[in-house]
């Protein structure tokens, strides 16, 4: 009876040692994985503010400053001016020409979503004569964050807790 016990113990241990090989491990990621994982919101978070291009301060500026329906404390309140940054750092690393997966510009926005902002792909994209394409990415953008999060420090939660807004 005892040699019974003995090789269903050694069964169910060598069970349970399989079941673990595929699961994985049960500890958490090393510090080290998690900040390869989060180093885009890391440099966006810490870096990025600082590093944010001219040209991005302008047309954040000149939007939510010239547009009665943007808030022009989009602008003025400093928390969201660098929230603000913080998304477009996130989404396109300041680059207004990035594309990823049908999503494009600044605000990695889709045609449609461009369109419920009242912005087109062609303004969006290229610009104007009046405008350069990096003002209508912050109208389509800036209306898009007022309109689905009040503001952009709750679209900067957002992004952060999900990693999209």
């Amino acid at each position: 009876m005892r040699q019974i016990r003995l090789v269903l113990g050694l069964l169910l241990s060598s069970a349970a040692l399989s079941l673990l090989a595929f699961v994985g491990p049960l500890s958490t990621p090393s510090t080290a994985d998690a900040a390869t994982a989060n180093s885009h919101w890391i440099s966006c978070n810490d870096y990025g503010v600082s590093s944010t291009p001219k040209v991005v301060w302008s047309r954040i500026k000149a939007t939510a400053t010239k547009l009665r329906n943007i808030p022009s404390s989009f602008w003025w309140n400093i928390t969201y001016r660098r929230d603000l940054a913080k998304v477009i750092c996130y989404e396109s690393s300041f680059n207004w020409h990035a594309r990823n997966a049908g999503q494009y510009g600044w605000y990695q926005m889709s045609s449609s979503l461009m369109s419920s902002e009242y912005v087109n792909w062609h303004e969006y994209w290229y610009g104007t004569k009046y405008h350069p394409a990096g003002w209508y990415q912050c109208v389509a953008g800036e209306r898009y964050i007022l309109h689905r999060y009040g503001n952009p420090a709750q679209a900067w939660r957002h992004e952060e807790s999900y990693g999209w807004y």
